[in-house]
């Protein structure tokens, strides 16, 4: 049975359950750091090593999605270049419909790194700040969870139990549900820990946050998103799903018994601002260059971010705002994925090297999977990295 939405991860099993066409022409190339975690450098990418690696990508790719299946939509970019914009597969199995790079698909918990940029926003408007407890904007919470902070929600650090998680989620996954009615449907199951004390995904942080964003900014969260988030990045493929909303071109798939088949119906008024996020690859790569070039937030904003978080008895969670915080290869890397039924993503950034990689399917139970797909074409890309010739000394 497909499993409702979360984050599955060979690193870190905890939740549920990716087809462009090639070409290298280059961006523009966005702005510039001077170093730390978000660091960028300005560079063509047109020159030979380009079309080497898209083409070993490539190949590795078309060994993975089979043609006439549920496929995937992979981009790549260095640097403000786009390297690789390919897809694979099918959107629609039954009207054989064939995924296209602009085609949005659902993402799962890819939505949290844009849910944290959000509440960094809110804070930089001086509506909130991450070491507020949550009770102040949830009057309404339990003691027992009354005292988290923003920030360990943001972290993961809140010991607030998973609701996706919960036994009797399975019986009302299909019913839409209030904020209110589904935050009721697990505030009061005990805490598995005192806050700051350890690291536990929970979908149920997410959840809150976006309740949060509701209570600050008084527009309902999906707004809030398209018009403060989607809008001023011109992310015209990207929406957050809700009840009702129409349906997708993309159609998302499983596999059982007797092969690929759909996916139960479920309700989209339960992952909200933990997984509701539906987006391209295209304007995947739109986000990525407010997250290089530091726009949208303020650079401080960014890196906070993007800085592994330090539990209480000082040991850390390899977890930031929404990303897990990664070493590839020697590389440092922001790494998430997410999984929601019948469809499975997964995006690594790599600061020093400009490089940043998104696969997303619309098949659940793909193998590989698209976490262990885009971390085989992060580990091509960073072999071709360090066997690049060092650039030539200018002469005085």
């Amino acid at each position: 049975m497909t499993s409702f939405f979360g984050y599955r991860s060979r690193r870190a099993a905890l939740l549920i359950p990716l087809v462009l066409s090639l070409f290298f022409s280059p961006l523009a190339a966005w702005s510039q750091s001077d170093g730390g975690v978000l660091a960028a450098r300005e560079t063509a990418a047109t020159d030979d090593r380009a079309d080497v690696r898209a083409q070993e990508v490539d190949a590795m790719l078309s060994k993975y999605f089979k043609p006439g299946e549920p496929g995937a939509a992979i981009i790549i970019s260095q640097h403000g270049s786009v390297l690789f914009r390919k897809t694979y597969g099918l959107a629609d199995t039954g009207k054989s419909v064939p995924l296209r790079p602009e085609l949005p698909l659902r993402t799962g918990s890819l939505t949290k790194q844009f849910t944290a940029a959000a509440i960094m926003l809110l804070a930089e408007q001086g509506k909130l700040s991450v070491s507020d407890e949550i009770g102040k904007y949830l009057p309404g919470y339990p003691a027992q969870g009354r005292y988290v902070t923003i920030e360990h929600l943001l972290t993961h650090t809140s010991g607030i139990r998973n609701y996706t998680a919960l036994p009797q989620f399975g019986a009302v996954m299909t019913k839409d549900v209030s904020v209110d009615d589904a935050i009721a449907f697990f505030k009061d199951a005990t805490p598995e820990f005192q806050p700051g004390q350890r690291f536990s995904y929970s979908n149920s942080n997410y959840f809150l946050l976006g309740a949060i964003i509701e209570k600050v900014s008084g527009m309902n969260y999906p707004d809030f998103m398209r018009q403060y988030i989607f809008q001023p990045l011109q992310m015209a493929d990207t929406d957050i799903e809700k009840a009702g909303s129409p349906p997708a071109t993309v159609l998302g798939y499983t596999q059982d018994r007797k092969g690929i088949a759909g996916v139960p119906y479920y309700s989209m008024s339960w992952p909200f601002a933990a997984g509701a996020l539906r987006t391209s690859v295209d304007d995947l790569v739109l986000w990525d260059r407010a997250v290089t070039a530091g726009t949208l937030l303020r650079r401080e904003s960014w890196e906070r971010m993007a800085t592994d978080y330090t539990l209480n008895g000082g040991k850390h969670t390899g977890y930031g705002y929404g990303w897990f915080v990664r070493t590839l290869g020697g590389s440092n890397a922001l790494e998430h994925g997410g999984d929601i039924g019948g469809f499975s993503a997964d995006t690594w950034r790599f600061p020093k090297e400009g490089l940043f990689i998104a696969v997303l399917a619309n098949n659940d139970a793909h193998e590989p999977a698209p976490d262990a797909v885009a971390e085989k074409i992060a580990k091509i890309l960073l072999r071709h990295e360090r066997n690049r010739p060092a650039a030539p000394l200018s002469s005085p």
